[in-house]
């Protein structure tokens, strides 16, 4: 075959054809490769050609990938599930992170899943649903599931700043290449095979647009291509477009927008702000007191659970009443991070202390580093009844 016989363009289809087979390792060279080829071409004809006998020439360029891809086991595709399962992975134990700190999380890679279930279900489930997203969902994760074009639809206004296309400039449009009186856009299709979700920008701002901006970048450089402007697709607002006229950043939508983004962050911050530790005060089982030589005895169990990511000793202290003695067993209870103890302590004082069978308390937790706590109780004692 005399390939110095072909055209400029049809050379250029042959060797990206021959280096799209290399990139899917396939040993010879078939249809879908040139198809393929023929269709990734900027200045082409073939893509205005399928256009106009109606043929939907994005899920045609989409199905030939696909096809490519499938086409029997090459490292290409090993790799690239290889890739995104280790990114899922990744992913999956950050999420797991925010609950637990990355601290335990440290330590919990460092064991056996068998010592934690939980997280590591967290973890396995979150690095499935990644991993499928990555390498079966992909763009309908944006165009299906995604609520940020929702958003932008009630958020956005004409003078908002969006991804455009510059009608007045690139109308009407030529086939292949630049003609005198017509516009600058050659409909080379490159924005649209450059978008992720497969939309057309030309046709305006759409609710599958992720605002990417990949759709700009594969313009400017068709436009450096055939020596005009860059531009014809850029950021700018409707009105922008439309009129010529620069846009206007500061109105009142702008400050209203910030004004709630402000108050949303600071209500998360005061939420997302936990303690170093959750402490709970419970009645012993059994009788609610007892009494003893004129004493009256309460048996109280204390529960903490150390929310840091470090070991605690939390001190345990009786602030009132005056003249009450306290028993404590375990004082100060170690506590490893992340974990849960309770104990068991013993509160007596004199059986004349009480009025009508009940007497107020506050216990002090203290574990030396800043937490404290203060928790109010009733203690029981004769003519008293348990609650």
């Amino acid at each position: 075959m005399r390939i110095d016989r072909f055209t400029q363009k049809m050379q250029e289809a042959l060797q990206s054809a021959q280096d799209l087979a290399s990139q899917y390792n396939h040993s010879e060279i078939g249809n879908e490769h040139f198809l393929l080829a023929l269709l990734q071409q900027p200045e082409g004809i073939s893509r205005p050609l399928l256009d106009q006998l109606q043929v939907p020439v994005d899920q045609l360029q989409q199905q030939l990938q696909i096809q490519l891809d499938q086409r029997g086991p090459n490292f290409r595709r090993l790799a690239k599930n290889g890739v995104f399962l280790l990114l899922a992975v990744v992913l999956g134990n950050v999420f797991l992170s925010y609950f637990v700190g990355v601290h335990a999380l440290r330590t919990w890679v460092t064991e056996a899943p068998a010592r934690h279930w939980g997280g590591f279900m967290v973890m396995g489930v979150t690095t499935g649903l990644v991993f499928f997203d990555f390498a079966y969902f992909r763009e309908q994760m944006c165009t299906i599931i995604c609520p940020y074009a929702r958003l932008q639809s009630v958020l956005l206004d004409r003078r908002s700043l969006i991804i455009g296309y510059d009608e007045k400039r690139g109308e009407p449009r030529s086939k292949g290449k630049s003609r005198p009186g017509n516009g600058d856009c050659i409909d080379c299709q490159a924005c649209v095979v450059a978008c992720p979700t497969g939309i057309d920008i030309r046709n305006g701002l759409q609710l599958d647009c992720i605002a990417c901006g990949q759709c700009i970048d594969a313009c400017d450089t068709i436009m450096g291509k055939i020596n005009k402007p860059i531009g014809l697709v850029r950021y700018a607002s409707q009105d922008a477009l439309e009129s010529g006229r620069p846009n206007r950043f500061l109105r009142p939508r702008v400050a209203i927008y910030t004004g709630l983004l402000l108050v949303l962050f600071v209500a998360l911050s005061l939420v997302g702000r936990r303690q170093q530790a959750d402490v709970t005060i419970l009645r012993g089982i059994g009788a609610p007191f007892s009494e003893n030589a004129g004493d009256t005895v309460n048996q109280i169990r204390i529960k903490v659970r150390n929310r840091s990511d470090s070991p605690r000793a939390y001190r345990l202290e009786l602030a009132s009443p005056i003249g009450a003695q306290m028993i404590a067993p375990e004082n100060p209870l170690l506590i490893a991070g992340g974990e849960q103890a309770s104990t068991s302590v013993f509160v007596s004082l004199p059986t004349k202390a009480f009025q009508g069978g009940r007497l107020q308390a506050q216990f002090r937790v203290s574990d030396g580093q800043g937490f404290i706590a203060n928790i109010p109780y009733e203690l029981l004692g004769p003519q008293g009844r348990a609650r």
